[in-house]
């Protein structure tokens, strides 16, 4: 900051390097933007799932490698199991895109991007997405199966159904079923049996009160002859 000496007062002040100014002034209002999406973002359940998950599969990866230092550590474990379901896929499509149009190679590709597609579009609740991810991870556990050769295809093929269920964990997360109704219905032949009714016949007649006589005055006197 300067003083304007041409203000002649020298109470007015210039900015030293208003670019820098300007520049500083953007970057806060892209901070702010930032911050703002995050936390709307943080909102979903699906975000704070994912996370969660995150958090606690590198938090036991760290564990397993401090306690068992012995054991193979996470990269090579993944590598193994991905290779264990990523191999037989290979070999089954090179096997049955033989004098077909399309590759191998470009079969592969496709089988990739469907699942990635699926798996992310079905984390954010996309009910297609999630059929397609349903259909995608059992074609894949089927490749598995028929791809794997020898004795090592009861393991191979567990371990691929186990990786489709651990994805589908957060593909899947929120699905609710609707509860199934059960209507009973009884139907029967027989007509049911008629009403005990009861019929009693009552006459009811009027009610007469009995004529009411006057008696002659005291003492009685006969008529006159005359």
């Amino acid at each position: 900051m300067t003083t304007n000496s041409a203000a002649g007062n020298g109470h007015e002040h210039t900015l030293r390097w208003p670019s820098l100014h300007r520049a500083r002034g953007w970057i806060s209002h892209r901070t702010g933007q930032a911050r703002t999406k995050l936390t709307r973002l943080w909102r979903h359940e699906t975000v704070r799932h994912v996370a969660f998950c995150a958090a606690v599969t590198l938090l036991g990866a760290w564990l397993l490698g401090q306690f068992l230092p012995s054991r193979p550590g996470l990269a090579t474990t993944l590598d193994a199991a991905c290779a264990t379901i990523d191999d037989p896929v290979r070999r089954y499509l090179v096997a049955h895109t033989q004098g077909l149009p399309i590759t191998a190679g470009a079969t592969y590709s496709i089988w990739k991007a469907l699942g990635l597609a699926a798996f992310v579009l079905g984390a954010l609740h996309n009910g297609p997405a999630r059929f397609t991810w349903t259909v995608w991870g059992a074609a894949t556990v089927i490749m598995v199966l028929i791809g794997t050769p020898g004795p090592g295809r009861p393991v191979a093929t567990a371990v691929g159904l186990l990786a489709w269920a651990a994805l589908s964990s957060l593909a899947l997360h929120g699905l609710r079923f609707p509860p199934l109704a059960f209507v009973h219905v009884d139907v029967h032949n027989e007509a049911p049996p008629p009403p005990d009714v009861q019929v009693r016949t009552e006459i009811r007649m009027p009610r007469t009160e009995p004529p009411q006589f006057l008696p002659y005055p005291l003492p009685y006197l006969p008529p006159s002859p005359n």
